[in-house]
């Protein structure tokens, strides 16, 4: 996995996984597939809602230990699957907002994931690249398992 700096306002995550394009977007977007992998360090999946097309929207439930519940939801600005899909990305706790822009690419027999995150300033960037690094390294793996599994 790399995760680079490439340009102002932006950081790029790029993962190969052995699995189609096919199996790595339904597995990103799909709501019966999202939640048998994506389980965040230190907080459990508690929803997942998702209408993935062009003007759709999702939403991520989140819960902590303590109850505490935390939201991530966006729109879909861009579907074209299983190829390209681009979405906002909001949160109840955070000002931030994202664009984000999905890509799978053939690979030497594996797909290629390439996440682009868009922010408002560099600061925001900044401030964000390491939890981007550390979540996108537990997150990618836990994927990695679910698609090798046989997900």
């Amino acid at each position: 996995m790399q995760i680079t700096k490439p340009f102002e306002n932006t950081i790029v995550v790029a993962r190969s996984f052995a699995a189609s394009r096919q199996a790595v977007f339904s597995a990103l977007t799909s709501p019966a597939e999202v939640p048998l992998w994506f389980t965040p360090a230190r907080m459990s999946l508690a929803g997942y809602e998702a209408d993935v097309r062009t003007g759709g929207s999702y939403r991520y439930t989140f819960e902590r230990r303590n109850g505490m519940r935390l939201e991530m939801r966006g729109v879909y600005e861009e579907v074209v699957a299983p190829l390209r899909w681009v979405y906002t990305e909001t949160y109840d706790f955070s000002p931030i907002q994202l664009l984000v822009t999905n890509t799978l690419d053939d690979a030497d027999g594996q797909t290629l994931l390439t996440q682009t995150i868009r922010y408002a300033t560099t600061k925001a960037r900044d401030d964000d690249f390491d939890a981007v690094a550390e979540s996108a390294a537990d997150l990618y793996g836990k994927l990695d398992r679910y698609l090798k599994s046989g997900g």
